[in-house]
C-alpha cells in the first residue's frame, strides 16, 4: 500500500481485495477505503467512508456490495461514544456510500464477520469487556437482531478470528483469561459449536485469516503475557485442512513478526500483509501465497 497501517478490516469482492480504516504510523485513525487489483498488482483509493475514522471495524461482501462499520474511535476505552455502532453499504460499481441502520448493541470492537443467506453475522465483538455475543444484520429488512446464548458457546474472548469455507464457518483463537488455541466449526443459525483440532503451539490473539478451496490460513498474531512483558508476536503461517481436521506449520511471513494484519483470498490464492511488529513498527507490504 502507499502507506503502512494496522488494525484495518479487509475482504474480497469480485476478484479484488478491499482494505478499510485502521491507523497509520502516527497512531491516527483512518476512514479511507482502498481496492487492490491482483491482475495489475496495484492499489486504488476509493471514496472515504462518511463516518468517523476507526480501528477494529468489520467488513464483508455480499451481492456486489461491501457492508462495513462498527469498530472503535477515540483515545479512551470505556467511553460509550468511542464504540461505533454505524453500518454502511459501499457499492464499488458507482463508488457510493449508504448509511444503514445502526447496531443497537454495545459491543462493537474486533468482531468476526460472516455473511450467509442475506445476513451479516458478527461474532464475539468487544465493548467494555470481552463478550460471546452473536448479532446479525438482516440486509433485506435493514434491521439488527441478536442470537440469544443457549449456553453452548465457548467463553467470552477478544481478538478471535474466523473464516467461511464451502458453506461452513470456522472460528477460534483469541484472548480469554489466557491465550486460547481452540478452534470450532460453527452453525451460527443453530448456535451449534463443534470442537475441532486446536491450533498447535502457544495460544494467540489478533491473527488474520482467510480460506482457499483447500485450506484455512492463519497469519501471525500475539501471545499475550501481561501488560509488563507484552508476550510474543508470531511470524508463523499456520494452515488448517478442513478435510483432515489437521494443522500444519507452512512457513514464516516475509514481513517478520506481525499482528493486526489483513488477509483475504482471490482466485484461490491467499493474500496477507500490513499490520505491525511487536515494537509498533507498521508494515505496508502485501504478500500472496501462490500455492
Amino acid at each position: 500500500m502507499p502507506s503502512p497501517r494496522a488494525s484495518a478490516a479487509s475482504c474480497a469482492l469480485d476478484g479484488k481485495g478491499y482494505v478499510f480504516s485502521g491507523r497509520d504510523a502516527k497512531g491516527t485513525y483512518l476512514n479511507d477505503l482502498w481496492q487492490y487489483d491482483p491482475s495489475t498488482d496495484t492499489w486504488k483509493q476509493l471514496s472515504p467512508c462518511p463516518g468517523k475514522a476507526r480501528v477494529k471495524a468489520v467488513i464483508a461482501a455480499y451481492e456486489g456490495a461491501l457492508y462495513l462499520g462498527l469498530g472503535f474511535s477515540g483515545e479512551k476505552v470505556y467511553v460509550d461514544s468511542c464504540y461505533l455502532r454505524d453500518l454502511w453499504r459501499y457499492t464499488p460499481a458507482d463508488d457510493q456510500w449508504t448509511r444503514l441502520k445502526d447496531s443497537p448493541f454495545p459491543n462493537t470492537v474486533s468482531g468476526v464477520p460472516c455473511i450467509s443467506d442475506g445476513r451479516m453475522y458478527v461474532l464475539y465483538s468487544t465493548g467494555w469487556s470481552q463478550s460471546k455475543d452473536i448479532i446479525y444484520y438482516d440486509i433485506e429488512k435493514n434491521q439488527w437482531y441478536d442470537i440469544p446464548d443457549t449456553g453452548k458457546r465457548p467463553g467470552a474472548c477478544f481478538g478471535a478470528t474466523g473464516a467461511p469455507f464451502s458453506g461452513r464457518f470456522f472460528f477460534g483463537t483469541g484472548l480469554t483469561w489466557e491465550n486460547t488455541k481452540q478452534w470450532y466449526e460453527v452453525d451460527i443459525t443453530k448456535d451449534q459449536w463443534i470442537s475441532r483440532a486446536s491450533c498447535p503451539g502457544k495460544g494467540r490473539e489478533l491473527c488474520a485469516s482467510c480460506a482457499t478451496t483447500d485450506h484455512i490460513y492463519l497469519f501471525g498474531g500475539r501471545f499475550f503475557a501481561g501488560e509488563h512483558t507484552g508476550g510474543e508476536v508470531f511470524r508463523e503461517i499456520m494452515r488448517y485442512c478442513v478435510d483432515t481436521d489437521q494443522w500444519e506449520h507452512c512457513g514464516e511471513m516475509p514481513c517478520g513478526k506481525s499482528e493486526n494484519m489483513v488477509a483475504f483470498s482471490i482466485h484461490n490464492k491467499a493474500y496477507f500483509g500490513l499490520g505491525e511488529d511487536g515494537e509498533g513498527t507498521l508494515h505496508n507490504t502485501l504478500y500472496c501465497i501462490e500455492q
